[in-house]
């Protein structure tokens, strides 16, 4: 007959000997700590602990919808397109982006939730019957094999077990996936298509969410955007970006600001322009407030073998490394100002920062597009504040992302397009003046080309300068310096240079050249602009306008020197 010492005993040694499931958010105690583990807190109660181990861990397997672990960058991607319209997620291999996305489509699907973590951009459809869900891979084969079977797995278990009536009809199998490449479940629907179908098949229909896994066409991109508008839908893209700076990624983050960045233990060096030195970017806002970025860093993902991925990543490239474990990929088409970051923008009132400062305009005129205006004050130290630009964001953007390496004419260079010179004039007055009282313009500058020839001149005929001088409202301008492209860029570049390993000081180490954060368009321009496109990039305008500003070296005029200036400079009365 066994005493209860026995069955102690019994109990010690079933603890010791017993196989664990291996999870890698539950980790395994060796025999020492089992041992700790029965002398903390007894026997009994450490079987207890190790059954309802094993209970969740069977759990997530055979119900991952209602118990699979939710990763902590979900809920920041979660919290983006919670107030977003889109979200780009890119990512390291394996770092659980189709798994996220899927596991979202399927709350989404069953149009109920289940297990009472739904994120809001989801679930704010759960009351409305007749969700319409498209998902889309590169082929046929892939979407079975890497976007359908990872959604099967995120359906609840019921359903996947369900039989088929009038409202649902769930039937997939690990070689073909979903019967048809669809599902319906109580009203709701999802297909899965793929971007070698003729893009005819997504130019009809309503839908509420699109998720676009891998690299997605921009011309696709484009066209689902408009099959979300009707329902106010969301649009999921995740990738890892293999091939580097392709246009998509371009759309995205040539138009965000990165707000927030992680530990790169690969990487230790200074990795990307306005990130600290060794980290990489996390989370990024779409300027105009319609999308926003994540990075799945492989290593966020604990269910990633991390330490073979370094193993696999040593000796490598760091472009390799920032696009396999970080989901990072540099723009390879060369901007020509790559030290252009969030430290050349500022967001405070140019007059609270530079209250002495000195103004400056600048005009690059064109004949059918609208002309692109700069204003600039320099300050005591020499410093450029770029402080206004025209055409702003109300009339739209300069330059849009496109398969060209300077994009493509936005609606801002024709928006109100073909004024005459007096309504130019009349402009520039009118945004220079506030509350009765005009701004003090040190200098105006001009493109050279298009102020005037000494053979229009001497021929009696009429410059730009001269329509100008003569115009209702005139205005004087002077030509800028007539210098090269590769001279005006070089100057540039010259002012974003500084320090950046050491403390900023408005004296002694700060960029020369900083530019308002409502001046989108120059933002644009200089973060994109290549050069490539030579005359008719979409982006040279407001760079050209820039270029003529600084080769004429603006510089700081003290109030009293200021006006002693203007007695002997007629622009100081214009």
């Amino acid at each position: 007959m066994s005493t209860p010492e026995d069955h102690k005993n019994r109990i010690i040694q079933r603890i010791l000997n017993q196989t664990l499931t291996e999870h890698p958010l539950l980790p395994l105690p060796d025999k020492q700590q089992r041992r700790q583990m029965i002398e903390n807190v007894g026997p009994e109660e450490v079987l207890r602990l190790f059954e309802m181990r094993e209970q969740r861990v069977r759990a997530e397997q055979a119900d991952p919808h209602r118990y699979g672990t939710e990763l902590e960058c979900w809920k920041d991607a979660d919290d983006i397109l919670n107030n977003r319209a889109e979200l780009l997620v890119l990512g390291g291999n394996r770092a659980g982006k189709t798994e996220y996305a899927a596991k979202r489509m399927a709350q989404a699907f069953i149009g109920t939730d289940l297990n009472g973590h739904c994120p809001e951009w989801v679930n704010e459809k759960f009351k409305k019957r007749g969700i319409n869900i498209w998902c889309l891979h590169q082929s046929n084969a892939t979407s079975v094999a890497m976007q359908q079977n990872v959604f099967h797995k995120y359906l609840p278990k019921e359903l996947k077990e369900a039989k088929r009536t009038k409202t649902t009809h769930v039937s997939w199998t690990q070689k073909n996936g979903f019967s048809d490449n669809t599902a319906v479940y109580n009203g709701n629907q999802i297909w899965f298509m793929n971007y070698m179908q003729d893009i005819k098949v997504v130019e009809g229909g309503e839908v509420d969410y699109v998720w676009c896994d891998e690299l997605v066409p921009a011309d696709w991109l484009e066209t689902l955007r408009y099959r979300l508008v009707t329902r106010n839908g969301k649009l999921l893209v995740t990738f890892t970006p293999i091939q580097g700076y392709t246009q998509v990624v371009k759309e995205f983050i040539s138009t965000s600001r990165i707000k927030e960045w992680k530990v790169s233990e690969l990487l230790p060096n200074n990795n990307v322009i306005g990130v600290p030195r060794g980290h990489m970017p996390y989370r990024a806002e779409g300027i105009y407030g319609k999308h926003g970025c994540v990075w799945f860093h492989s290593k966020l993902n604990p269910y990633n073998n991390w330490e073979r991925m370094c193993q696999t990543l040593s000796g490598r490239s760091t472009n390799e490394i920032k696009i396999r474990a970080y989901g990072w990929a540099d723009q390879t088409a060369g901007s020509q100002f790559p030290l252009f970051g969030d430290s050349n923008i500022f967001t405070e009132s140019v007059t609270e920062l530079v209250p002495d400062g000195t103004n400056y305009m600048v005009a690059d005129p064109a004949g059918a597009r609208n002309w692109f205006m700069l204003w600039a004050r320099v300050d005591a130290y020499g410093t450029i504040w770029v402080y206004r630009e025209w055409p702003d964001q109300s009339y739209g953007e300069w330059a849009l992302p496109s398969d060209k390496a300077d994009g493509r004419a936005g609606p801002a260079q024709r928006s109100g397009s073909g004024r005459g010179v007096n309504e130019y004039t009349e402009l520039v007055w009118s945004l220079e003046t506030h509350a009765d009282k005009r701004e003090e313009i040190a200098e105006r500058y001009i493109d050279p080309r298009s102020a005037g020839t000494e053979t229009t001149t001497k021929e009696g005929g009429i410059t730009l300068l001269d329509l100008l001088m003569d115009a209702s409202e005139p205005l004087y301008f002077q030509p800028a310096a007539s210098v090269s492209v590769d001279e005006r860029v070089l100057i540039i570049n010259d002012l974003l240079c500084f320090n950046r390993e050491a403390d900023i000081d408005i004296k002694t180490n700060h960029p020369r050249l900083m530019v308002h954060e409502s001046c989108q368009n120059l933002i644009y321009s200089l973060r994109e602009w290549t050069g490539h496109d030579g005359q008719k990039g979409a982006c040279k305008d407001p760079i050209d306008a820039l270029g003529y500003l600084v080769v004429m070296q603006p510089r700081h005029i003290s109030a009293s020197l200021f006006k002693e200036w203007q007695k002997f400079n007629k622009c100081g009365s214009y």
